[in-house]
């Protein structure tokens, strides 16, 4: 290989070092982004509508169209959640089923279920449930404390099993990510090679934000039963 040649190769080299480590720090700085608030550029003659020039530009609501694409995202992302924790729910209908009443559809008197076949429950004008649970006697808490407590060892097994689910797609969209930005060759702009990064990692990415929203979910869906389970033990123990 001649000296040219060499310089070359190692020109190339030192280039997608480089585009390496700029990886690495941009990704770092992408994936900061949700906690962050966003900025928007006002233009004078709009910012002049409104004292809060931060609000002058907001959108309340989705955009024509998204509204029934993110309520599809939400129904899988609960739907999900309903087939890995049947049990869970199961138990908590029947709970309900004690201290609540269903909706009732007339004059067939048929019960109204939800998209998962659950009952619907009577509700206040507030939107408070319908609920009186000194219909539980100590013989029902005590059945509910200790499927509860047996049940507890699955389900976190279960929301640990989302979490590592959510971590795997984060490291998916971060090699995605690290692809599109270091394959440009020549001299290419760290902002440059950031776009075909992102452009070449969305869906990765918006899949990594979807499983980090499952596992968020499974995660809560555990603690309200642990919180529920501990209620119950001090009613008993009252």
């Amino acid at each position: 290989m001649s000296s040219a040649e060499e310089v070359a190769e190692f020109s190339q080299w030192a280039d997608n070092a480089q585009a390496v480590d700029q990886a690495h720090r941009v990704i770092g700085e992408i994936a900061r982004e949700a906690d962050k608030p966003v900025a928007v550029d006002i233009d004078p003659d709009r910012s002049r509508e409104t004292a809060t020039t931060g609000f002058a530009r907001m959108r309340t609501d989705w955009r024509p169209g998204e509204g029934a694409e993110i309520s599809g995202i939400l129904q899988q992302a609960s739907g999900i959640i309903h087939r890995m924790f049947p049990d869970a729910y199961l138990l908590m209908n029947e709970l309900w089923e004690l201290v609540r009443n269903p909706v009732v559809i007339m004059p067939s008197g048929e019960i109204k279920t939800d998209i998962f076949g659950w009952p619907e429950w009577e509700k206040l004008p507030s939107g408070a449930y319908v609920e009186d649970y000194t219909r539980l006697t100590a013989r029902e808490k005590e059945d509910f404390l200790l499927r509860i407590t047996t049940g507890l060892l699955e389900w976190e097994q279960k929301a640990s099993t989302t979490w590592l689910e959510a971590m795997l797609a984060k490291g998916r969209w971060e090699e995605a990510m690290a692809t599109g930005f270091i394959s440009p060759t020549g001299r290419v702009t760290v902002e440059e090679r950031t776009q075909r990064g992102r452009a070449y990692a969305a869906e990765d990415r918006y899949h990594a934000i979807f499983r980090a929203a499952v596992s968020r979910s499974a995660e809560q869906l555990v603690r309200s039963l642990e919180r529920l389970g501990q209620r119950l033990k001090d009613s008993l123990t009252a």
